[in-house]
């Protein structure tokens, strides 16, 4: 006659089920903290969005953002500095 056990968890596959359970919630806080899944390689995610030194590269649009606040703090200076002059 074969055992049953006495609780779900003590079944033969609840360490497979287990080990997933602890995949899927890594998974998640990681996306939660926008974290990436580490690369098993490296270059494992075809390099993507990121040069060669690991750091990720600037959007089109984050571009323009600094090249707009940049503008604008130039233009600050130029004008205070022919408000003193």
């Amino acid at each position: 006659m074969t055992e049953r056990p006495d609780r779900p968890d003590q079944s033969p596959g609840s360490e497979a089920q287990g080990s997933r359970a602890e995949q899927v919630l890594s998974q998640a806080l990681r996306a939660m903290v926008g974290g990436e899944k580490p690369a098993a390689g490296p270059r494992a995610n075809g390099g993507g969005a990121q040069d060669r030194s690991g750091r990720r590269r600037l959007t089109t649009g984050q571009l323009l953002l600094l090249a707009a606040i940049i503008g604008l703090l130039v233009g600050i200076g130029a004008g205070l500095l022919s408000l003193l002059l």
